[in-house]
C-alpha cells in the first residue's frame, strides 16, 4: 500500500510502503504524523501513525498509547520492530505502527533516545598540579599583614614582610627545588597540593608533618634518575590559579592505557603511576589528531542566536560518528567547573559517553530536532579514591539531521546551541579524536619503557620488581650535593636565595591550550 505522510494537517512529502496491510493495493490510507518526541491528544479509533527518526547512528524508539495496542512498528525497510528497543543503524527514515483496540479516546506519544559508550572506559586521574605549595594570606580571618618575616631553604619571597596583603594572596613560593621550606608564622597559612616534584612528607602549619604522594622521586631511586629535580626547576607555575597541570597527558593516557597497576615490588601507589603516565602525555606536540571541533566560543550557551551556534553541529556529528558509530572516547578541553570557574581554564578530560534524548521541532520539518544531551567525561581531579566519579554536563541544542542521517553541517546558522549545565559553565574548547601519540614528555628522564615495567596492567613483568619494595629516601638525602639542572649551587645547601622557578609549559596549537 502506498500512503502519503500528512505533517501538521498537510501532506508531507514522503511516501512509504506498509507491508501487510489489510486493504486493498490500489488504496491510499491517511498516515497520521507523531512528532518525535511528542504526542497527539484526543485520537479515536484504529489508524496508522508515522514517526520520523532523522539519525543513522540508531537509538531506542518508544511508542505508547494510552488506549489500545500499539502493534505493526516497521521501519524505514519495512522490517517489524519490538516497541522500545534498539532501530539498529541506517535506518534513519519513517518509522510507521498501528493503534488498535483503543475503547475511548487515547494519546500517542514518542520517545527516542541515544546511548553511547565507548568500549574501553578511560580510568580516573589527578592533574597534577605545576603550582609548588606556599604560604598565602587566609582566605578568611586573616589579618590582612605579612606575619612571615623569615625564609629557609631556597623558598622565595612574593610579599613583603610586615607589609598589607589581600586575602589568600602568595606571601612565599618554593624555589628551583620546588619544595616548600619555610613554616608560616601565626597569622599566616600554608597550602599543599599533590606535585610530580614532592618530597615523601611535608611538613606544614604547626610543624604537622603529612605523608604526600611522591611520584618522580620513586621513579628516580628506581631508576638512578633525576626526573624529580628536573621537573621542579623547568615546569613550575607561579600564577596564583592552581588548575594549570598535567590533565592533558592524564586524560590522553587514560583513553590509550589500561587502568595502571603497580607491580608490588615498586612501593609505588596506583596514583602514583598515572602522575608518570601524565608526564608522558604532556607534550601536545606528541599527538596525532584525526577528526576536530576546535576554536569553540566559549559562549555561555543561550536561546537564539550567539557565537557558540556555528558550532554545535560538529560537536554533536563528532559525539554520534566516534562514540557512538566507532566506540572510542574522545579528548575534550571542557573548560572550567561551576560556580566560579573562568572561561580561560583548561580542564582536558576523556569524554566516553553520552545520552541523548531528541525531540522535534515544531513547524521545522522531521529533520530539524532538539537535543538535550548528557555528557560523560572521567574526572581529572582525582586522588586516594576521592571524587571518583565522573564530570556529568548537559547541553541542549537545535540542529538539523540531512537524509543520510548524519548532522547537516552545510549550514550551521540553522543550528542553536541553547544551554549548558550540570558540570560546566561554558561550551567546549574542542573536541579531538585522537589517532596515535608518541609517549615522551618534556620531562627527559621519563620513558615508556620505564614506566610500563612498573605497570601490570600494561606490559609490566610480575619479577623484576618482585620481592619488598625499596625504603625511599626523601629529597635532601637523595639528591645531597646534586646540582640543579642549569644551576652551579648544589642542592639543599641552605641558600635563603632563588629564582621564580621559569614559566610553565603549555601552548595553543589549535587543538590544546595550556596543561
Amino acid at each position: 500500500m502506498r500512503i502519503g505522510i500528512r505533517l501538521g494537517g498537510a501532506m508531507f512529502g514522503v511516501v512509504v510502503a506498509l507491508y501487510g496491510a489489510s486493504a486493498r493495493a490500489d488504496a491510499t490510507e491517511r498516515v497520521v504524523a507523531v512528532p518525535l518526541g511528542g504526542s497527539l491528544e484526543a485520537r479515536e479509533g484504529e489508524h496508522y501513525y508515522g514517526v520520523y527518526v532523522p539519525t543513522r547512528f540508531g537509538g531506542e524508539l518508544t511508542i505508547k498509547a494510552t488506549e489500545g495496542v500499539v502493534e505493526e512498528i516497521k521501519g524505514p525497510n519495512g522490517a517489524v520492530r519490538a516497541n522500545g528497543q534498539e532501530v539498529g543503524e541506517d535506518q534513519q527514515g519513517w518509522f510507521t505502527f498501528k493503534v488498535t483496540g483503543a475503547k475511548k479516546p487515547y494519546k500517542v506519544e514518542t520517545k527516542f533516545i541515544q546511548n553511547a559508550q565507548s568500549l574501553k572506559k578511560p580510568w580516573n586521574f589527578y592533574y597534577w598540579p605545576t603550582k609548588a605549595d606556599s604560604l598565602h594570606e587566609p582566605w578568611a580571618g586573616g589579618n590582612a599583614r605579612v606575619d612571615t618575616i623569615q625564609l629557609k631553604g631556597d623558598d622565595v619571597w612574593v610579599a613583603s614582610p610586615g607589609g598589607y596583603i589581600e586575602p589568600g594572596k602568595d606571601i612565599v613560593m618554593a624555589g628551583r627545588n620546588g619544595l616548600l621550606e619555610t613554616t608560616p608564622a601565626a597569622g599566616d597559612d600554608a597550602t599543599w597540593f599533590p606535585n610530580l616534584y614532592d618530597d615523601l612528607y611535608w611538613l606544614g602549619p604547626n610543624n604537622t608533618l603529612f605523608q604526600t604522594p611522591s611520584p618522580l622521586l620513586k621513579y628516580d631511586q628506581l631508576f638512578g634518575t633525576s626526573a624529580r629535580i628536573w621537573e621542579a626547576v623547568n615546569t613550575q607555575n607561579n600564577d596564583i590559579s592552581r588548575w594549570p597541570g598535567h590533565c592533558l597527558g592524564g586524560a590522553v593516557a587514560s583513553i590509550r592505557f589500561n587502568d595502571p597497576i603497580p607491580a608490588p615490588g615498586t612501593g609505588l601507589t596506583k596514583d602514583e603511576l598515572k602522575a608518570l603516565y601524565a608526564e608522558l602525555g604532556e607534550n601536545h606536540l606528541n599527538h596525532r589528531i584525526g577528526d576536530y571541533a576546535t576554536d569553540i566560543p566559549s559562549g555561555p550557551p543561550r536561546p537564539g542566536p550567539d557565537p557558540t551556534d556555528w558550532k554545535v553541529s560538529r560537536v554533536h556529528a563528532m559525539y554520534e560518528t566516534h562514540i557512538r558509530g566507532e566506540r572510542i572516547a574522545l579528548l575534550s578541553n571542557m573548560r572550567a567547573f561551576p560556580p566560579r570557574g573562568t572561561e580561560a581554564e583548561v580542564w582536558n578530560q576523556a569524554i566516553y559517553k553520552y545520552v541523548a534524548e531528541y525531540k522535534s521541532i515544531p513547524g521545522r520539518g522531521p529533520r530539524a530536532v532538539k537535543i538535550n544531551i548528557q555528557v560523560h567525561a572521567n574526572s581529572g581531579s582525582s586522588l586516594n579514591g576521592q571524587d571518583d566519579k565522573d564530570r556529568v554536563v548537559h547541553y541542549e541544542y537545535n540542529l538539523v539531521y540531512g537524509l543520510d542521517g548524519r548532522v547537516d553541517e552545510t549550514n550551521p546558522a540553522a543550528a542553536d546551541w541553547i544551554s549548558v549545565g550540570g558540570e560546566a559553565l561554558f561550551a567546549p574548547l574542542n573536541v579531538l579524536q585522537v589517532l596515535d601519540s608518541q609517549w615522551a614528555g618534556h620531562n627527559p628522564y621519563v620513558t615508556l619503557a620505564n614506566v610500563q615495567s612498573l605497570d601490570l596492567a600494561n606490559g609490566g613483568s610480575s619479577t623484576r620488581f618482585a620481592g619488598k619494595a625499596p625504603e625511599f629516601l626523601p629529597v635532601a638525602q637523595y639528591e645531597a650535593g646534586r646540582t640543579l639542572p642549569g644551576v652551579s649551587a648544589p642542592m639543599f645547601a641552605g641558600s635563603n636565595g632563588g629564582t621564580d622557578g621559569g614559566a610553565r609549559r603549555g601552548g595553543f596549537l589549535g587543538f590544546f591550550r595550556g596543561r
